[in-house]
């Protein structure tokens, strides 16, 4: 949860620091600018300053807000107890001096100012150079426990003699960079020697069992107060240390001992808690949604929202929403049931797969954080809640799963007895939990780029107002060659020399080559980082809108996502080659017409491609469009209105190729052999 300009200050925190200065406020100030710039600032030219950016902007703003404040409080400081006003210097009689007029520039009165002034400057650039020192060796001793990290990390995997007492030293020195308390035990055990390295925060208290050999280690989490513990974050720790991952270890231990200090510093909001709540609402949304689909986890990654996957990837509660079909149909049946029960370790490794990561980050409003009587959000179908004042329990129809209706607790905060005394900062303790300002955000694993609609559709389904980011409601054309789209994007991820502005790819599928081409992009593009829930039901509507977004992009990369071929190399006997032209449309950012032609022929056929809003690829072919052949039948495929585009009147066999491929190469092959 701490950047690497906070590792570099913790590394440096045990370094002498000296007394702050003005020049140090306004470093400050700058660098807090300059971090806030260079997250914007990203090279492939997308926005970040939207409300699903990668800037927290709301703690951006306080940081800001916060430098200045403290700058202003130095300059009057400074004002008040070293500056003398003109009264006090007029009092003094320092101003009328008889010799001030007619005071001589080599007189000694001169002289002794100039070596003050020069005593002051050479002070001055003293303490730059300390206080660039003093950056330097904390960024040096950075450097050096990072590689210290890799080697012990290389002898953990080699399990050589000494690695035990290296892993020792190792979480020490991770316990005071964290400001964790740190014990060591020996005993022995079965004959061998084991050492027990506890790290103890204000709440949480992690024991490390480490031996002569990987057997010997064992990860045990514990908390001094009343907390039901979940010991897959056991497993998920200690699998690090096993494999040899000091730094993967060392970054959940880091998020442990975040969550221990958030809940001692804002009790009695306990983030501790309200983590295993967020991870028990999304085990029961699942549960639901698969009692709906006769248990199949494939359709729950299809249809739902996503597969819940708590401490496969961090402490804390995550969920695959997108699995590219093409590892869903590769995994066998063992591996669903694997997955299904949360056992398969590889399951955060598998390629082509986006993950939601639910972390806490401050806020400027507050939200509800449950009580320790209140164990999740999602309220049981037969369960009867209780409902008070500021506590409700409301139904919402699930958006893609047809006839599925669930509950949760919505809360509202009461009005405080002196609404005069209330602040951003402040907290309010209610029966049903304490309001604070933290908010629960979802992480986005990889970045999504996206279209201005999911754009605005997320944040419609968040509660944010999109007035906040207004270029999120434009659909209009990007044309500009400097402007970010959607297609030159994802073109410059697929293809290694993205430098050509062609937008074209030479595909081989078994005998077969296909040329694709991609007309003028048209999609302007975001990138979605970070979305703010602020209540669980929320999740129901996020997932299945950064799926279809996630589907169309596949779909589009197959335009290019192939390393070219050189097609004279062809012998006589392969098949002859096709090329297909496809289009994007800024007005209906998840269509893709695609027109289709043989080499030897001069005939082409008209396919139009369309991710629908339950995240299925649906096909039409020109034929059962209206449309007649054309000398430019992209455009007289463009002329269909995309309403007319509706699961019923799409071409069945076809449109089940498209879904299970998402290949725009692979369908236009599959045409050759099953002409329409």
């Amino acid at each position: 949860m701490s950047g690497s300009g906070e590792a570099a200050q913790n590394a440096a925190a045990g370094l002498p620091r000296p007394l702050r200065t003005i020049s140090d406020e306004f470093r400050e100030l700058q660098s807090v600018v300059s971090r806030f710039q260079s997250q914007l600032d990203a090279v492939d030219g997308t926005i970040g300053l939207h409300p699903l950016g990668p800037v927290n902007v709301e703690q951006a703003q306080a940081s800001f807000s916060q430098a200045c404040k403290r700058l202003r409080s130095s300059l009057v400081s400074y004002r008040d107890t070293t500056l003398a006003s003109w009264n006090q210097l007029f009092a003094t009689g320092a101003m009328q001096h008889p010799h001030l007029a007619n005071m001589q520039a080599d007189s000694p009165t001169v002289a002794a100012t100039k070596r003050m002034a020069a005593a002051t400057q050479e002070l001055g650039d003293m303490r730059k150079i300390a206080d660039t020192l003093h950056q330097d060796i904390g960024s040096c001793q950075k450097i050096l426990v990072d590689a210290a990290g890799e080697a012990i990390s290389r002898a953990l995997a080699d399990d050589g003699p000494g690695t035990s007492l290296l892993l020792i030293e190792r979480l020490k020195t991770s316990a005071k960079r964290l400001g964790l308390a740190h014990y060591t035990d020996v005993q022995n055990r079965d004959g061998a020697e084991v050492t027990t390295v506890t790290l103890a925060g204000g709440i949480s208290v992690i024991d490390v069992d480490i031996g002569a050999t990987k057997e010997h280690m064992k990860v045990k989490i514990s908390y001094v107060s009343d907390i039901a513990h979940d010991q897959r974050i056991d497993v998920l720790m200690l699998g690090r240390l096993q494999t040899g991952d000091i730094h993967g270890f060392e970054k959940l231990v880091d998020e442990m001992a975040e969550l221990d200090r958030l809940t001692k510093e804002k009790a009695p909001a306990n983030f501790i808690h309200n983590t295993f709540a967020v991870v028990a609402t999304l085990a029961a949304i699942q549960q639901q949604e698969l009692a709906k689909l006769d248990d199949d986890f494939k359709q729950v990654l299809k249809r739902g929202s996503g597969i819940a996957l708590p401490y496969m990837r961090h402490v804390g509660p995550s969920t695959m929403y997108y699995m590219s079909p093409a590892v869903a149909y590769g995994l066998s049946e063992h591996q669903w049931t694997e997955i299904a029960a949360n056992n398969l370790p590889t399951v955060a490794e598998l390629p082509r797969c986006m993950w939601l990561d639910y972390v806490w980050e401050p806020s400027n409003k507050q939200h509800c954080f449950l009580s320790a009587t209140v164990q999740q959000h999602c309220v049981d179908p037969d369960h009867m809640a209780e409902e008070s004042a500021g506590q409700k329990v409301l139904s919402y129809a699930h958006p893609t799963i047809e006839g599925l209706e669930m509950r949760f607790l919505e809360f509202a905060q009461l009005p405080a007895q002196d609404a005069g005394v209330a602040s951003a900062d402040a907290q309010t303790t209610q029966a049903s939990g304490v309001w604070i300002p933290y908010t629960l955000v979802a992480r986005l694993a990889p970045e999504l780029l996206a279209c201005a609609l999911t754009v605005r559709g997320i944040m419609l389904a968040t509660g944010q107002p999109t007035e906040s980011s207004p270029g999120a409601s434009q659909d209009s054309p990007r044309l500009l060659e400097d402007a970010p789209t959607l297609e030159r994007l994802i073109y410059a991820d697929c293809v290694a020399d993205n430098s050509s502005t062609l937008f074209q790819a030479v595909h081989r599928v078994g005998q077969s080559t296909s040329l694709v081409k991609l007309e003028s992009p048209q999609i302007r593009a975001w990138s979605i980082s970070r979305i703010p829930i602020t209540s669980m039901h929320q999740v129901l509507a996020v997932a299945p809108l950064l799926r279809r977004q996630a589907m169309f992009n596949e779909l589009l990369a197959s335009c290019f996502s192939t390393t070219a071929v050189d097609t004279s190399a062809h012998s006589e006997s392969a098949d002859p080659g096709i090329t297909v032209s496809a289009k994007t449309f800024a007005n209906d950012p998840f269509r893709i017409d695609i027109a289709i032609k043989k080499d030897t022929d001069t005939a082409e056929q008209g396919v139009a491609l369309r991710v629908s809003e339950s995240t299925e690829v649906l096909a039409w072919t020109h034929q059962a469009l209206g449309v007649s052949e054309s000398p430019d039948l992209l455009v007289a495929m463009s002329g269909v209105s995309s309403t007319t585009l509706t699961k019923d009147t799409a071409h069945k066999n076809l449109s089940r190729v498209a879904d299970l491929c998402i290949s725009i190469p692979i369908i236009s092959q599959w045409l050759q052999t099953h002409p329409q």
